[in-house]
């Protein structure tokens, strides 16, 4: 092994008590893709409840971190909505929090 595979990398993401499966992150993922207008973390909750797929609001948080920083969910004045395929200039204003 070289010398970049010995040292194991810090977690971006990963918290204590806010480490989703891959599965609630797939669920939300599809919950953001079919609403129809902007939805709440409370309604994402809810959505996964009645799902029988609860999960806490920290690792919640970590998912839509995730997407976001990777330019796949926005958060607007009345919630969260799913962003198919930005554009890079788009996916730069996301990351900075740069107003249009």
């Amino acid at each position: 092994m070289g010398q970049r595979l010995t040292k194991e990398p810090e977690l971006e993401y990963a918290r204590p008590g806010a480490n989703p499966s891959l599965s609630k992150v797939e669920y939300v993922r599809a919950i953001l893709q079919k609403a129809e207008k902007p939805i709440s973390r409370n309604e994402l909750l809810s959505v996964l409840a009645k799902w029988g797929h609860s999960t806490n609001r920290p690792s919640l948080n970590a998912i839509l971190e995730f997407f976001g920083d990777n330019g796949k969910v926005v958060e607007v004045s009345k919630g969260l909505i799913w962003v198919p395929e930005a554009l890079p200039q788009l996916l730069e204003v996301i990351r900075t929090g740069y107003r249009l």
